[in-house]
């Protein structure tokens, strides 16, 4: 759990009440600076990243979008992206995604269709690749990003290794051990005919110093993977290729950071099977340094139903330009 007083707590349940107030008075604005102040108070608190979420639909909805962040350098050469896919119709559905979002690009697609695991996969796929730049994915993954190329280019400008969700602090075999107000995730997941989005973190749109990184996907530039490698040996199935990647780009020094603004989909809520906990065991052994020392947080992030993939991006492009507004002194 987060480290907080019970000043802190109560301080983030008034904000709480009055940003509801303002939502129901129509004064979306002043109910999201109220909610944006109750969350940073009290991180473990969904209500606050719910109301945040839904203060945005609401200002989409009436027409109103969300100041854009200026335009920072963009990483040059040529995209490759890997993915070990054994479905064909969901690769075809990502290389819809991918066609789309990155028409007018210089990128190839590196389909590796019997690795033996994610590391084994991703090696030979690294080692096909052309481009300066290399994405590592899932084939169940969707693009909700109009900006994602440019997007890509941004983040991979300045940092190394990027991916959608992890943490600043990873004290357990999962990115999200250590809890709120280190976690952050804005990935999305079907629902229905529309869209689950989720919200889990105070800070964005982009997290600097990540030490965890989830890999439904992760992307970085080709010099640093080749330099890393994939311990193939030591995780030679379908976990903790992501964990061992990252833990081991953080140690080196490298600029790792979470891209939340990409904007993912993802059809999976996570394997924690006996598989699962063979690796872990291997992971902690490799690592032991990240021997939990406390249990793992409990915390549910924001949530909100979408039933429109147009509105998603400009809710989250509120929410992005709310967490880097300075607060009010």
């Amino acid at each position: 759990m987060t480290d907080l007083t019970a000043n802190s707590t109560a301080y983030a349940a008034a904000l709480l009440q009055q940003g509801v107030a303002a939502g129901r008075a129509g004064n979306w604005s002043a109910a999201a600076a109220a909610l944006r102040s109750a969350w940073l108070a009290d991180p473990s608190q969904p209500l606050a990243a719910q109301g945040l979420l839904e203060c945005a639909a609401q200002l989409v909805a009436a027409g109103s979008l969300a100041p854009q962040p200026a335009a920072g350098p963009l990483a040059q050469g040529a995209i490759s992206v890997v993915v070990c896919s054994i479905d064909p119709s969901r690769l075809q559905r990502l290389c819809v995604d991918l066609q789309r979002e990155l028409a007018g690009e210089d990128w190839e697609l590196i389909h590796i269709g019997d690795a033996r695991s994610l590391n084994e996969g991703y090696r030979r796929g690294l080692a096909r690749a052309h481009g300066e730049l290399v994405v590592l994915c899932h084939d169940d993954i969707g693009i909700l990003s109009r900006h994602f190329a440019t997007r890509l280019r941004q983040r991979l400008a300045t940092h190394d290794l990027i991916g959608v969700a992890g943490s600043d602090r990873l004290t357990g075999p999962t990115w999200f051990w250590s809890g709120p107000p280190h976690v952050a995730s804005w990935v999305c997941q079907p629902y229905g005919s529309g869209w689950l989005l989720g919200l889990l973190g105070t800070r964005g749109p982009v997290i600097d110093g990540a030490q965890a990184l989830d890999g439904l996907f992760l992307a970085g530039r080709r010099d640093a993977l080749l330099a890393l490698g994939f311990d193939a040996e030591t995780f030679d199935g379908f976990h903790f290729y992501d964990l061992d990647l990252s833990w081991r780009a953080h140690r080196a020094g490298l600029r790792c950071a979470i891209a939340l603004d990409l904007l993912l989909w993802h059809a999976s809520g996570g394997d924690f099977s006996a598989s699962w906990q063979h690796y872990a065991q291997r992971f902690l052994q490799k690592f032991p340094e990240l021997t939990p020392a406390a249990a793992q947080a409990r915390f549910r992030p924001g949530a909100l139903v979408c039933a429109d993939a147009a509105l998603v991006e400009p809710i989250y492009d509120w929410i992005g330009h709310w967490l880097i507004t300075p607060e009010p002194e």
